[in-house]
């Protein structure tokens, strides 16, 4: 019959995997190479399935394996966490403040707001985390971080909506284009342009414009696809075309050098500062909410 996991064979197991083998887990743990293997097997007599694949001496994951894994990935995050607690506590801090975004608010307003809450509440110490707007509406659910600002027109109905920003689109460009002459663009302008495209599957901006072109028959020559506001930006200022982004991510290419226009279309990106159903936000969480409203409304591009 199996029995429960213990705590050093855990350890071996998830160093195992983390370092790549038994040699460099053993090390990490200050034990012998022959002391991690014996925890491995025991482990897998424990748990009654096979952690690893034994080929040519190395140490393969298994299916079962690498599920085993992910679950206990996430335990030992929220022991990491209390540890984190713990020294918080002995610092005389009041917390951590654990924010989840999407990249393009990663790189734009959200380094502002942030450092601005750091100014004024130095007490509550804050981590970032960067995923994509699915993996965050995951995260948000579970508890594991504080708010999630996520992209979308839909927003999940497990969610609470805390704050809604619509970012409008603008028009980026390289120094010496055509269009840095105007003052506002139309998506007309763009009609056989070199284009630095944002993915309409994985980007909402990004579909939003896919469907006003296919609408209006604009055909841009698109050089490029993604689905990162802040990679248009960077393939633009690298001269393989004009790109559309959000506002934000405009404000900051014009820092990196570049041009960008207000575009003058029904586009922009919708911006959702969530938290779970049934928590309302405490006083710091309110306070990095409304230095996020701060940075965005006072930094627009005209």
């Amino acid at each position: 019959m199996p029995r429960p996991p213990t705590p050093l064979g855990l350890q071996a197991f998830r160093q195992t995997i983390l370092s790549g083998s038994a040699t460099e887990a053993a090390a990490a743990l200050g034990r012998t190479q022959p002391a991690i293997s014996r925890l491995l097997k025991d482990l897998e007599t424990d748990v009654g399935f096979a952690l690893f694949d034994r080929v040519k001496g190395r140490l393969i994951p298994t299916l079962e394996g690498r599920l085993f894994f992910d679950e206990l990935q996430r335990s030992f995050m929220g022991f990491e966490r209390i540890a984190t607690v713990a020294a918080e506590i002995r610092q005389g801090r009041r917390g951590t403040l654990r924010v989840a975004a999407m990249p393009s608010v990663a790189a734009s307003f959200l380094p502002r707001a942030l450092a601005n809450f750091a100014q004024t509440s130095p007490e509550t110490a804050l981590e970032l985390l960067i995923y994509s707007s699915p993996q965050i509406a995951r995260m948000v659910q579970a508890q594991e971080c504080d708010l999630g600002i996520i992209e979308g027109l839909f927003v999940p109905p497990a969610l609470s909506v805390l704050r809604r920003h619509a970012l409008r689109g603008a028009v980026l460009a390289p120094r010496g284009s055509p269009l840095a002459c105007k003052r506002e663009v139309t998506p007309r302008d763009l009609h056989g342009q070199p284009f630095v495209a944002l993915s309409p599957a994985r980007s909402s901006l990004g579909g939003q414009l896919a469907a006003l072109m296919l609408r209006e028959g604009i055909e841009p020559r698109i050089t490029v696809q993604t689905h990162l506001t802040a990679a248009v930006s960077a393939f633009v200022l690298q001269g393989m075309g004009v790109g559309v982004a959000d506002e934000q991510t405009a404000l900051m290419h014009i820092e990196h050098g570049g041009v960008a226009r207000p575009f003058n279309a029904p586009i922009a990106m919708q911006i959702h500062l969530v938290r779970a159903i049934g928590l309302p936000p405490a006083g710091a969480l309110r306070s990095l909410i409304a230095q996020c409203d701060e940075a965005v409304t006072a930094h627009k591009l005209s």
